[in-house]
């Protein structure tokens, strides 16, 4: 389920809010100070702010902390009118959204699981739970027959999605972030380096841990592997207890 954080002034219509967010998230409700949001952070990693800006004085010192400190987070601000505030400090349109007042709840459910990749069921009125709330894997090999091998071991537990290339890999990245990337070094054109460099150079990717996997054991290649400071190095063929327990070790 995932995790909304509300901010607001504590009020009848606030408590509304929070009582139908939370029929399909996990709702932790904050009030509007700045010290509290920081110190309430420090304990609760949300995937969504949701800012309900009625009779709130400081709303725009709030959309840019929360653009400056947690920018990767998608927002919804609540307005009692349209403003450009939200919108020019976030910059990126997707994380951020103006809702205005009134607003129906059940909107505002839908908006969020727009942004957030989500399917909502308009008639039922709930999330639906499907497999796109699995863990992502991004398996990258120039082998087929290790690519099937390794979705038949992960896919029941993991979204695994498949890339005979770095190239390919790179296409598919762009509908899609993974949670985890497994990439193998030994690959003609473009080897497991120069994947691992173009990945770090694309901002949202460059933080998803990278788990190499290798076929060749001498010392100077597992170092020179050890050197572009991936998540972790398998060796090839790799045991499969070994293969999930480093992955659950570094999946974010």
């Amino acid at each position: 389920m995932k995790k909304v954080f509300l901010i607001g002034k504590f009020n009848e219509s606030f408590e509304e809010m929070n009582n139908y967010l939370a029929k399909n998230f996990s709702v932790q409700v904050c009030v509007d100070n700045i010290s509290v949001m920081h110190s309430v952070l420090k304990l609760s990693h949300p995937d969504f702010f949701i800012l309900n800006t009625f009779d709130m004085e400081d709303k725009n010192t709030f959309i840019e902390e929360i653009r400056s400190n947690y920018k990767d987070i998608p927002l919804i601000s609540i307005e009692t009118s349209q403003e450009n505030v939200g919108a020019n400090a976030f910059g990126d349109l997707s994380k951020f959204r103006a809702l205005v007042m009134p607003v129906e709840l059940d909107k505002l459910v839908q908006a969020v699981c727009n942004m957030l990749g989500l399917e909502y069921d308009a008639d039922k009125k709930v999330v639906v739970e499907n497999n796109r709330e699995k863990k992502c894997i991004l398996a990258i090999d120039d082998n087929s027959f290790q690519l099937r091998m390794l979705n038949e071991l992960l896919k029941d537990t993991y979204d695994v999605e498949m890339a005979t290339s770095a190239m390919k890999a790179m296409t598919m990245l762009g509908k899609k972030i993974p949670d985890l990337i497994l990439l193998d070094y030994e690959m003609p054109i473009c080897d497991g380096k120069m994947a691992l460099q173009m990945l770090r150079e694309l901002d949202e990717v460059k933080d998803v841990p990278v788990i190499f996997l290798t076929g060749v054991k001498d010392s100077a290649h597992i170092n020179a592997v050890l050197a572009l400071q991936p998540a972790g190095y398998i060796l090839k063929p790799a045991k499969s207890e070994v293969l999930l327990e480093e992955i659950a070790k570094h999946i974010r």
